[in-house]
């Protein structure tokens, strides 16, 4: 209860502050503090980085950008709560111009139609369930990279090509709707491609924390590979009693539920484990001219950085394309025609992306992730 009330007197602090200096607000909602704290603070610091360079060039539409930063914890009824009182602030000093975020999306469409409603645009920086979006088509919701489905593509594409005849076990979480949509594309791909009886799924909601008999569960079944989603430390664990049955089993775990604890926990167990991941951009021609702008003010963007960054920099094109840091002008601004971001031109529909963006496969060698694909 304490925890609780401190965190909203921190938002109260936040979003009416005693004095506000500029007429442009940035909100990013990400976690600052827990298993996900790695991946939040990628995503801010990648936002600042692009609100210190707009402010560095005279600001935006003649306004200097004012960041706000909120830690929802990864905590569903937080993000409602902090969209809520978002929408409160609607004097043109307080009002929030623009939402990066959340991270976590099990509340997204609760959120989402807070905003809507708000009038307050946008933008989520990472990928979000294509369900989830087709019920959140609001015109001022940018969906910037797409649908997580799409490391269920990616990740058979490799599978098929490498590992194409060793049975797989499918673990998910029931309690998160991002890893449902997965293993759903996932078994429905398999069933398409591979031959009867290679793919078996497994809810790791049915085997509480008992993670030891879900592995031999596994095994026992004859699963020689394991494709891995859930909370982090749960993921870990599993993987290393996966691992310590058979050294050589093969795990495949996405690394936005791989954090800080993964390596730790497994140990040595880890390496030649491989990892999903949205790409770094590093190596894309497109991202180029925005990758060496970076490096030469210092910055070497790491991980989700370049997407919180992207974001901001697509809210910048379209403010500077109409003029305006209106809702409306924003949404029809981004729905109408090809939109720069910061790896190339895009089109968006009800803000969904024409292409969602393809995964990266990376293998733990040394301590270090190395792309394979």
């Amino acid at each position: 209860m304490i925890k609780k009330v401190l965190y909203i007197l921190t938002v109260i602090c936040v979003f009416f502050p005693l004095k506000v200096y500029a007429a442009a607000n940035v909100a990013v909602i990400a976690p600052k503090a827990g298993e996900f704290r790695r991946l939040g603070t990628e995503i801010i610091e990648g936002v600042r980085l692009a609100v210190d360079e707009i402010n560095a060039g005279g600001g935006l539409n003649g306004e200097k950008i004012n960041l706000i930063t909120v830690d929802d914890q990864c905590n569903d009824r937080l993000s409602v709560s902090t969209a809520q009182m978002m929408a409160l602030n609607t004097s043109k000093t307080d009002r929030i111009n623009l939402v990066i975020g959340p991270y976590c999306t099990n509340a997204f469409r609760q959120v989402a139609a807070i905003y809507a409603k708000a009038g307050i645009f946008q933008i989520i920086p990472t990928s979000v369930s294509a369900q989830n979006a087709a019920a959140s088509n609001y015109k001022g919701l940018v969906k910037m990279v797409g649908f997580s489905e799409r490391q269920g593509q990616d990740f058979l594409k490799f599978y098929q090509k490498h590992f194409a005849s060793k049975n797989l076990a499918m673990i998910y979480d029931s309690r998160q709707s991002d890893t449902i949509d997965v293993a759903r594309i996932v078994r429905s791909e398999f069933q398409k491609a591979a031959p009867a009886g290679i793919l078996r799924v497994y809810n790791l909601a049915d085997y509480g924390s008992d993670l030891d008999y879900l592995a031999r569960d596994i095994t026992d079944n004859s699963a020689e590979a394991a494709y891995i989603l859930g909370r982090p430390k749960s993921v870990a664990k599993l993987a290393k009693y996966l691992r310590q049955e058979d050294d050589e089993f093969i795990i495949f775990t996405n690394r936005y539920q791989s954090q800080e604890s993964y390596k730790k926990i497994l140990g040595n167990l880890s390496e030649g484990a491989y990892v999903i991941a949205l790409p770094s951009l590093k190596d894309d021609p497109a991202f180029t001219e925005t990758l060496v702008r970076l490096r030469l003010l210092g910055v070497e963007p790491e991980g989700l950085a370049v997407y919180g960054y992207s974001a901001v920099k697509l809210w910048e094109a379209l403010v500077n394309k109409t003029d305006s840091f209106a809702y409306e002008k924003l949404a029809a601004a981004v729905n109408k025609k090809k939109v720069d971001t910061t790896w190339g031109e895009m089109m968006f529909n009800n803000g969904n992306p024409d292409n969602s963006v393809h995964y990266s496969v990376y293998r733990i060698q040394n301590g270090e992730y190395a792309q394979v694909y």
